[in-house]
Parts: structure tokens; C-alpha cells; sequence
């Protein structure tokens, strides 16, 4: 009897260690985050939906519709697709209005790609001085740290050997001072290893970098009037229901994503780089970690209008 209880208790035991683990998993998943946080940022797109039966119609992919409004050039491409229906032809054999309007579409679908490779390259050149800046605090972290295990062997080392020679020669009693002399060095070296190598850190004294584009609300480029990037990403996503700009997104996404605080002004001002006048800002391994991450998050996103371009180019194809 009392086996068959320990043996039921058991499987219940089994039982409930399976639903949790069940539950955490599903927790952890993704989708159930999704599901859980009703409008939750913390996977993210910068192009609308696709309707694939309305591609299959021959209409023009929604990435691709925002984009020809986005660089104005719409009549011009309805144009071109409408001429398309007639029959695949060479370029070289177009009227001259739709070769006049092939010229058009392309310049600006380049003008538009030249500028996303402008803002990568400048995300690529952020990236790099901040591993530096990264790489060079960590090299001094970890060298204190190397400095104080060293230390705490080299003190354990020694006094033990002093214990013990005392514990071998008869001195019982006074070889328990060496031990507590080792425990208590050892646990001060413990505690400083802990907090000594977080106290290094640089001066931020680099220009600002391409978070200051997102993060500042007020920021606006020079050539805000005529960029169509800058477009891009002050206008919402066609059919989301965000109903935010896809900057108020990426923002909304880093700080679902990468736990950043929005109301930690002074964070912002450091993973920027733009400190207010008279302001001597630092920055540590955990600020620099925090940029990188957002910096290839920005890439990322950034570079998704590449696909829509692509899909514009081709809709305006002639054979």
C-alpha cells in the first residue's frame, strides 16, 4: 500500500513537472508573447502585409505601391504596366514618353537605393568605432580580473603553505590564523573582482551616431525636404494597426526588444552620443553593448526597403 502511494505520488509529481515546463515553453515562444502582449513590438517589419491574391490578379505588390508614392512616380508606372499587358517588348522598341518614363522610374528607385547604401554605411562606420571603443574596455576588464585571480591564488597559495607548515610542526592552534587570513583576503579579492572591473569607462566625445535619427524626436536631417528614405520612415506602414510612423515603431520595437527605458533621457544622451552643453557624458561596457545591439537592429530594418525597391524595379520591366 504504502508503495503504491509513493509510486502515485511520484507520477503526479511527473505530471506537474511536465504541464510546468510545458507552459514555460510556451511562455518563452515567441508567438505566445505576441499573443500575450497585445501589441507588443518586439518583432517587427518595416514593409506593410503582402495580399498575395491580389498579386496573383497582376496588381502591384503593396510594398511596391507605397514605394512608387513614396518617390512619386505612380502615373509613370501604371503606365509602364499597362503597356506591359500589351506584350513584353525591348526597351530599346518603347514610345518615347515610356522610355522617357522607364528613366525616371529608375533614377529615383537608384537615388532611393543610393540612400539606404549612405545610411548603412554610416551605421557600418558607428558600429566600427563603437567595437573599438568596446573592445578596448573589455581588454581592461578582463586584465583586472586576470590580476585579481591571480592575486586571490597567489594569497591562497602562500598562506596555505604557511598553515600547513605551521599544522606540521605541532602548532595547531596558530596554524588556524593563516586560514582565516586566506578566507578573508580571499573574499575581499571576490567582492572587488565583482565590482572593480565595472568602473572603467570613456568619455564620449565621438560625433553623434545614426540612433540620434530615431531616439531624438526632433531630429530632421538637411535633406529631409527631398530624401525619400526620410520619407519612408515617417510614414506609417499601409494596413497596420499601429498607427504610429515606422520611426515611433523602431522606437517602440527597441524598447520591447533591447529593454530600453524611454524615459531614461539620460540613457538616450549616451547610446546617441549627444550630450546637452556642459555635459560630460561616460560610457561603459553596457552602454556600448546596448548601441551595437540597436545599431545592427537599425541595419536590419533599415535595409528592408531594399526588397522594396527590388519589387518596383521589377513590376516596370519591359520583356
Amino acid at each position: 500500500m504504502r508503495h503504491y502511494k509513493w509510486v502515485s505520488q511520484l507520477r503526479f509529481c511527473s505530471k506537474s513537472w511536465f504541464v510546468w515546463s510545458i507552459g514555460l515553453i510556451l511562455l518563452q515562444s515567441p508567438s505566445a508573447a505576441l499573443a500575450i502582449g497585445a501589441g507588443s513590438f518586439t518583432d517587427i517589419k518595416m514593409t506593410p502585409e503582402l495580399n498575395f491574391e491580389a498579386e496573383a490578379r497582376g496588381e502591384l505588390r503593396t510594398d511596391a505601391s507605397e514605394l512608387a508614392d513614396i518617390l512619386e512616380i505612380r502615373p509613370y508606372v501604371d503606365r509602364l504596366r499597362e503597356h506591359r499587358k500589351l506584350g513584353p517588348v525591348e526597351t530599346a522598341s518603347l514610345p518615347k514618353p515610356l522610355v522617357h518614363a522607364k528613366f525616371i522610374c529608375l533614377t529615383r528607385i537608384f537615388t532611393a537605393s543610393e540612400e539606404v547604401r549612405r545610411l548603412s554605411a554610416r551605421i557600418d562606420a558607428d558600429l566600427a568605432t563603437s567595437n573599438v571603443a568596446l573592445g578596448d574596455l573589455c581588454n581592461k576588464r578582463d586584465n583586472t580580473r586576470n590580476m585579481i585571480n591571480t592575486l586571490n591564488f597567489m594569497q591562497g597559495g602562500i598562506l596555505g603553505i604557511t598553515k600547513q607548515s605551521m599544522f606540521l610542526n605541532g602548532n595547531l592552534r596558530r596554524s588556524n590564523y593563516p586560514l582565516i587570513v586566506s578566507t578573508s583576503v580571499g573574499t575581499g579579492l571576490a567582492v572587488l573582482n565583482t565590482f572593480l572591473p565595472n568602473i572603467y569607462r570613456n568619455k564620449i566625445g565621438q560625433p553623434e551616431n545614426t540612433l540620434v535619427h530615431f531616439l531624438n524626436p526632433k531630429y530632421r536631417p538637411p535633406d529631409a525636404e527631398y530624401s525619400y528614405l526620410w520619407k519612408f520612415f515617417t510614414s506609417q506602414i499601409p494596413g497596420s494597426s499601429y498607427g504610429l510612423t515606422r520611426r515611433e515603431v523602431l522606437v517602440k520595437h527597441w524598447h520591447d526588444f533591447a529593454k530600453l527605458n524611454e524615459k531614461d533621457q539620460l540613457l538616450e544622451r549616451k547610446l546617441t552620443a549627444t550630450p546637452n552643453p556642459n555635459e560630460h557624458l561616460s560610457e561603459d561596457i553596457n552602454v556600448l553593448s546596448m548601441r551595437i545591439t540597436l545599431l545592427h537592429d537599425l541595419k536590419t530594418h533599415v535595409e528592408e526597403i531594399d526588397g522594396c525597391l527590388y519589387e518596383l524595379q521589377k513590376s516596370i520591366r519591359s520583356e
